[in-house]
């Protein structure tokens, strides 16, 4: 599919084309992420005659709500629509364009284009777009799927009945094969504290596995995927509902209220919504309620008295939470990784935790386990989390790359830096760890800035998510470039490191702790506040017209990579930019805790072992 592009039409007929990616900047995406983020939240208050939308659709008593609002955060639809309509008033106040073309766009923000030109009055063409409807009917599609995988699921796997267990933590198949490093000590400190029998592993989700390495203990532990002790029988009541999404998804979008609810910033995106709300009725409730009986099964046939899983702000976590909580069983949560500022699954308001009707409120674990004070602030603010649910035991991962770093010897550091690259005794080494789907455009502008900087060596250590040779097109023939192998340790790559370079990576966030600096690139993103604390380093005070905002044109991209090359030389030389850094780090990680003690997992198992001596159970 050819990239969109935004032909502005004058009064007089001349014509300007631009590509869309340089109309839709980092900073409109700021704000788009935060207005859809309260613009979904307002919807669950619409009513529906007496009812609001959280008490009208409910599965056997529980608000679908609380999957309602996951879905269209992560489809990104109002987004992609709120970014549209932002984008297009830019492009009107600068120039006053008589008529717009957007050309090849997705169908969404086609739609949000053709909007916003009914509400000002701007004629917006939008040829190459598919429409809407075609959406839809990919997502009734996915719909039919949710049921019939039911039914697949469970064809040819022999039935099996567990022995029952104390607890039993619920994993994602694909990533525990990885051997998670945030979990899996914390299991294995369970299993030594209780003995082999106090936690079964029950997997969820696909079996595809990615194409890196994870690296901690836990992964020698049976899992027993759900659907092997979960039949069909038991998924009664999601398979009604699934035979009724159809009129689920015509009830939803039904009424004045929400037709009202899609006017937003003086612009109507009814079609956006409308679409949005429908898909969520086909796919997402319809596996919602099909989660929920699982995972009741599941705990049914374990007679387990405890539930663990390391995604309960999600849609596994809640349909966990919420099949525990029917059966007074006790859920715990555990911080798998940095928490996004922006991610809905952890913003909530005080109303969310009220009983509505049937509905008990918000899937809150009974204890969420978590890294530090920072993460534990978050949830009580942003989030409104009961404070007596939120209990710091600290991070694993950060504890193994701390004992792992002790050990690193200067000969060591030395051969990792022979073996990552034949970086000189004089060069300095930067490592580079982000997701390449998040960096692929920011990372052009960097690779400019090393090929100026024969003193500084860049390392790349690909995402275990992602392949490593998705980076060779970009810096093929960068001589002070390297992309490091998988299985390259990381702990050993950061004894030997200088600077951190990253995007939304928690590499970095570990780095503060270690005492490594870190440079943030592509601002605004999930990291500003740390970059606006001081604690980390940013490229967005390059200058006017440098920074990390504002149109991406080929003159601005030169100017972008001039600006990441002085910030590099500033982090890894200045000394006076390196004690400031020091000096908020420092200060940072003493307000919070983000310490690196040892025993964060075995913090963790304590609570999970003596969850019931607590009182904790509702």
């Amino acid at each position: 599919m050819n990239a969109p592009t935004l032909t502005r039409v004058s009064a007089g007929g001349a014509a300007m084309t631009t590509p869309w990616s340089a109309v839709t900047t980092a900073d409109l995406h700021e704000y788009a992420r935060r207005d859809a983020n309260a613009w979904i939240k307002r919807l669950r208050l619409v009513p529906y005659g007496a009812q609001t939308m959280r008490e009208r659709f409910t599965y056997q008593g529980d608000s679908l709500w609380w999957f309602t609002e996951l879905y269209l955060h992560k489809a990104r639809l109002l987004e992609t629509a709120l970014v549209t309509v932002f984008a297009l008033d830019a492009v009107r106040a600068q120039d006053g364009s008589a008529r717009l073309v957007l050309t090849d766009a997705d169908a969404v923000t086609a739609a949000a284009a053709r909007a916003w030109g009914a509400a000002r009055g701007v004629a917006v063409d939008t040829p190459g777009a598919a429409p809407l409807s075609a959406a839809l009917a990919h997502r009734r599609r996915e719909a039919r799927a949710v049921g019939w995988s039911a039914y697949t699921a469970r064809w040819g796997r022999r039935r099996v009945r567990p022995a029952p267990a104390a607890r039993a933590a619920f994993v994602h198949t694909a990533f525990w094969r990885e051997q998670d490093t945030y979990v899996g000590p914390v299991l294995d400190a369970v299993r030594a504290r209780g003995g082999a029998d106090a936690l079964r592993l029950v997997g969820v989700g696909p079996r595809r596995t990615f194409a890196g390495g994870g690296g901690a203990a836990g992964a020698a532990a049976p899992v027993t995927p759900i659907e092997a002790m979960t039949p069909v029988s038991a998924l009664r009541g999601s398979l009604s509902l699934w035979r009724e999404r159809d009129a689920l998804a015509d009830a939803v979008t039904h009424g004045d209220a929400i037709r009202d609810a899609a006017r937003v910033h003086d612009v109507d995106l009814w079609p956006v919504l409308d679409y949005a709300l429908r898909a969520t009725a086909l796919v997402q409730w319809t596996w919602s309620a099909k989660a929920i009986d699982e995972m009741g099964a599941a705990i049914d046939a374990l007679q387990c008295g405890t539930v663990v899983t390391y995604a309960e702000a999600g849609g596994v976590g809640r349909a966990l939470v919420l099949a525990a909580r029917r059966r007074n069983v006790r859920s715990i949560g555990l911080q798998h990784g940095f928490i996004y500022r922006h991610w809905l699954n952890y913003q909530h308001e005080p109303d969310e935790f009220e009983p509505r009707g049937d509905d008990q409120g918000y899937p809150v674990p009974d204890q969420t386990l978590l890294f530090d004070g920072y993460a534990a602030e978050h949830l009580r603010t942003a989030g409104h989390f009961p404070p007596h649910t939120l209990t710091v035991t600290g991070s694993p991962r950060l504890d193994l790359l701390a004992a792992k770093l002790l050990v690193v010897t200067p000969t060591e550091a030395s051969a990792v830096r022979d073996a990552v690259g034949a970086v000189r005794p004089e060069q300095k080494l930067v490592v580079l760890a982000a997701k390449f789907s998040e960096i692929r455009d920011d990372l052009p502008a960097l690779v400019d800035a090393l090929r100026e900087e024969p003193d500084i060596h860049l390392v790349i250590k690909a995402h275990p998510a992602e392949r490593a040779d998705v980076y060779t097109p970009l810096v093929d023939g960068v001589y002070n470039i390297t992309v490091a192998a998988a299985d390259l340790d990381l702990a050993a790559l950061l004894g030997a490191a200088d600077l951190i370079v990253t995007k939304n990576s928690t590499v970095a966030y570990d780095g503060l702790a270690l005492g490594i600096p870190a440079l943030v690139i592509g601002l605004p993103n999930n990291l500003s506040p740390l970059v606006d604390a001081g604690v980390m380093a940013g490229t967005a005070d390059c200058g006017p017209g440098t920074a990390d905002s504002g149109p991406r044109t080929a003159d601005r991209g030169l100017r972008t990579a001039d600006c990441l090359r002085l910030s590099l030389r500033a982090v890894l030389y200045d000394q006076q930019v390196r004690d400031r850094l020091r000096d908020a780090t420092v200060a940072f990680v003493a307000a919070h805790g983000l310490v690196a003690t040892g025993t964060a997992a075995a913090r963790a198992a304590d609570v999970i072992v003596d969850l019931k001596s607590q009182g904790m159970n509702r």
